[in-house]
């Protein structure tokens, strides 16, 4: 089947949706505009050279922390482990006094870094700058509630900060476009931490992969991010119970990338594929009206039945090489945890929760556990083989998110590329608002923006399968 047709036909049954860089979405009923010259092109003009590839070299890395709460403290005592030999803690935030004194108490007490020479920042909805304005940080690091993800972001990289950001990095086009042009103009570093990427079932994957044990072609992936927190996080986790809030107001895939992102590895995105076009419905809610009623009578939340996000939200995607990825985002139900990871190509299939794997000519189910233990052995990538006893002692979700730290801080030592760029970070925080574009439209396509510029067209290693920098 000839792509180029076939990406036309999806766009011309349902008609599609554009959306430009300030976010406007604009629907064509046969997916084309009446003067049938085709799509309009979305991009604005660059500010500046792509920073695909780019690289700074730091012997020392000074970082800067800004949110120390639900995620924020846990990920700076991984920050903190890089001390001394990659990088020192130079300055903390956060907006509650009792969060950063309760940080810097760990930092002198049990850190490894020198608490006399962490300075502090809080008070304000703006003591935030105060720690970005100095000139003796190399690297910002942003753990706050989604909304100060962009704008925190761009303020760093303008004051000459590479900057690391929580999930997802950004919650509308407009930031998207705004993160890209920033790190563009000021030739800053813009990285997104998606941990999953760093698992250890994921880089076995991503490994074979790339080892060819799932065969020349890859047809279908499915993500997403299953996990109920409705009774015990929703309102009692986050400052200003900021998670809840999103969905009072919002509809879409509010959290797509931890089932995106290692997808987008297995699959190359960015790197010679793209995601072109994605439909997306939702569920009724049902499960945070039925919680409000449960809520003392003087809390904010009490009695609201009209949130905005259904309780499930299911996305299907298509690449511009004609590859299915089905995305679901499910923080209601009663399900079980599940980021589902699912891969099929032509020669193999994996499933996980639980992991198994199914391979061509080995019968009509999955492997027995013999042979998918010599697969796991014979293709773990090499950052867990060498890495996985420290990973493991440090922790955080098993000890990927110890890694993710610490192939950001090598990266900037050894001067190379990161593992993921602020085209990756774009390209899957775009399904939020992208999502929630195609539920108003009844569930139209929606076509992606293309971030890079079309530079994703150039085939490029996935700098986590470099192995000559483990």
């Amino acid at each position: 089947m000839n792509r180029r047709n076939y990406l036309k036909g999806v766009a011309g049954a349902a008609g599609i949706v554009t959306v430009s860089h300030t976010g406007t979405a604009q629907e064509w009923s046969d997916g084309r505009p009446g003067n049938g010259k085709g799509l309009p092109n979305e991009m604005p003009p660059r500010k500046g050279e792509s920073v695909i590839g780019l690289t700074d070299q730091i012997d020392t890395v000074k970082a800067g922390i800004i949110g120390l709460g639900n995620r924020g403290s846990s990920m700076t005592q991984l920050i903190d482990a890089m001390y001394p030999d990659k990088g020192e803690i130079r300055a903390i935030c956060d907006i509650r006094e009792e969060a950063v004194e309760s940080m810097y108490s760990w930092i002198d007490e049990e850190g490894e870094n020198d608490a006399e020479n962490v300075d502090t920042y809080s008070g304000s909805k703006n003591s935030w700058k105060k720690l970005v304005q100095r000139d003796d940080l190399d690297l910002v690091f942003v753990f706050t509630h989604h909304q100060a993800h962009t704008p925190m972001a761009e303020y760093a990289m303008k004051k000459g900060k590479h900057v690391a950001v929580e999930v997802p990095a950004a919650t509308s086009i407009e930031e998207c476009w705004t993160l890209v042009d920033t790190a563009e103009q000021t030739q800053q570093q813009c990285l997104m931490l998606e941990n999953v990427c760093y698992f250890d079932e994921e880089l076995w994957i991503t490994n074979m992969v790339q080892e060819g044990v799932f065969g020349d072609q890859l047809n279908y992936a499915s993500g997403g991010y299953i996990h109920n927190l409705v009774s015990d996080y929703f309102f009692q986790a986050y400052w200003n119970d900021w998670r809840a809030k999103n969905h009072l107001q919002y509809k879409g895939d509010l959290y797509p990338t931890h089932g995106l992102g290692p997808i987008a590895f297995y699959m190359g995105l960015n790197r010679g594929d793209r995601m072109e076009y994605i439909a997306s419905q939702e569920s009724p809610e049902s499960r945070l009206t039925q919680r409000a009623q449960e809520l003392p009578e003087d809390h904010w939340a009490h009695g609201i039945d009209d949130w905005a996000n259904g309780d499930t939200t299911r996305s299907e995607i298509m690449t511009n090489q004609g590859r299915q990825i089905h995305l679901q985002f499910d923080v209601k139900t009663n399900r079980g945890y599940s980021r589902k990871n699912e891969l099929a190509g032509s020669e193999a299939y994996h499933e996980g929760y639980p992991s198994q794997l199914a391979l061509n000519g080995e019968g009509h189910g999955f492997v027995d556990d013999d042979t998918y233990d010599d697969y796991y052995e014979e293709y773990r990538h090499p950052l867990w083989k060498e890495m996985e006893e420290i990973a493991e002692e440090y922790g955080g979700h098993g000890g990927g998110d110890f890694l993710e730290i610490y192939r950001l801080f090598d990266a900037f030592n050894e001067g190379r590329p990161l593992d993921m760029d602020v085209y990756d970070a774009a390209a899957w925080s775009a399904v939020r608002p992208l999502s929630a574009i195609s539920i108003e439209h009844g569930g139209k396509p929606v076509k992606f923006p293309d971030f890079t510029r079309g530079a994703w067209e150039e085939e490029r290693e996935l700098q986590i399968m470099d192995f000559d920098t483990i």
